[in-house]
């Protein structure tokens, strides 16, 4: 156990780069791509339970730090949960969970001192280097498991990816307008789901042309992966500026078909509210109370 972690130092940052790769835009593009479903549940239902369960796991959860049994059983069955709406698409949200996961409870186990016997101890450079604990401790790694476990960055991407994959630009339009939201409101949400699975393709195209422009030819492994984890962050900003460039062709569009010409817009099919978004609703109630509380 003495030498465990300059085997783990660099084993954990390149599983975790390995797994990045593996996803790549394009897994991330397969998880937000719309699919019908036969159940529609209302955007704004969607939104309220996303906004409470972020703060539950913001500031909430900590009512359960007593109970050990709950900390564990509610982050697995809201990732239960997750993984069975989007059981098409599993495979990508597994690259994405375990990545997040990994490389989220390994910088928290080494970078929170804790009581307990302790695991390891850092060498004062690498302790150093990285900002890491000198020491490591049972304690440390339940806290870093837990913390990974409840980060509410986690399921509030997760969250995301099914409004954005279970939500059209129709729907949405339709179940603002029945709740009379200003429309420059609606359109913030509608150009957001139309643009980030659009982005992503974009991200995904620009990714592989740089591959088959040589990016990694030739190189060992290693180094292959760091060059196409470099491929992946440098396509994000031609991109973005892509996205904004396109933004202006955006507006002139909604600007010729009146878009902003009436204050109120109608429509002949209705979202409403139905069973589940009253049990949405009420979840996200509890979760409310909770938080503050």
């Amino acid at each position: 156990m003495i030498y465990i972690q300059y085997l783990l130092l660099p084993l954990v940052y390149f599983v975790t780069i390995f797994l990045m790769i593996k996803l790549g835009y394009g897994g991330l593009a397969e998880i937000v791509k719309y699919e019908k479903r036969r159940i529609t549940v209302n955007p704004l239902s969607k939104i309220i339970f996303e906004v409470g369960l972020f703060l539950f796991l913001s500031r909430g959860f900590y009512a359960f730090l007593n109970n050990f049994l709950v900390l564990l059983i509610f982050p697995f069955l809201l990732l239960l949960g997750i993984l069975l709406i989007l059981r098409d698409k599993i495979k990508c949200l597994t690259y994405y969970i375990t990545a997040y996961l990994l490389i989220t409870s390994w910088v928290e186990i080494n970078m929170y001192y804790g009581m307990g016997n302790i695991i390891y101890t850092w060498p004062y450079e690498i302790s150093k280097i990285f900002g890491y604990s000198r020491v490591v401790t049972y304690y440390s790694i339940i806290h870093g498991i837990l913390f990974s476990l409840y980060s509410p960055t986690l399921y509030i991407t997760l969250l995301g990816f099914i409004f954005i994959a279970t939500t059209n630009t129709s729907e949405l339009i339709r179940a603002f307008s029945e709740l009379k939201i200003p429309l420059a409101v609606t359109l913030i949400f509608s150009v957001f789901v139309k643009v980030i699975p659009n982005a992503l393709k974009n991200m995904e195209t620009s990714y592989k042309m740089e591959i088959l422009r040589g990016l990694d030819y030739g190189k060992p492994l290693p180094l292959r992966l760091i060059y196409q984890l470099y491929g992946l962050i440098a396509v994000i900003l031609p991109v973005f500026v892509y996205i904004v460039k396109g933004s202006r062709n955006l507006a002139i569009a909604l600007e010729t078909r009146g878009y902003m010409s009436r204050k109120s817009r109608t429509s002949l099919a209705k979202i409403g509210f139905h069973y589940l978004d009253y049990l949405l609703l009420f979840i996200s109630v509890i979760f409310f109370y909770i938080s503050f509380s």
